[in-house]
């Protein structure tokens, strides 16, 4: 999975991302996918929002909140909230990472 990291901004005040680097071992678990519907005064266009949770395995995971993630297959998902450090049974042993992703389209 490649880490993408913001940039600095255009001449337009645009932000975009850049390939950071890569993350090994990750594993993904797809939340559901649901299409929302906007108003009339919105053209009726429908918004498609997918949910994914990714599990880093390796504990030192460089994922930041403000970071977006390029999965397999090409598909961009920006990180939703912060990630989180799993928490381990045993005394010593480090965790991974638990990282929310959100992707909208339409």
């Amino acid at each position: 999975m490649i880490v993408l990291r913001r940039a600095s901004r255009d001449k337009f005040g645009d932000q975009s991302y850049d390939a950071h680097h890569e993350e090994p071992n990750v594993l993904l678990s797809r939340s559901g996918t649901r299409t929302e519907t906007s108003s009339p005064a919105m053209d009726f266009r429908d918004t498609i929002v997918d949910d994914v949770t990714a599990y880093f395995l390796r504990p030192g995971a460089d994922v930041l909140a403000s970071d977006q993630l390029e999965l397999p297959g090409g598909d961009v998902y920006a990180v939703q909230g912060k990630p989180q450090r799993w928490k381990t049974a045993t005394a010593g042993r480090r965790a991974g990472v638990v990282v929310n992703l959100r992707q909208v389209s339409g």
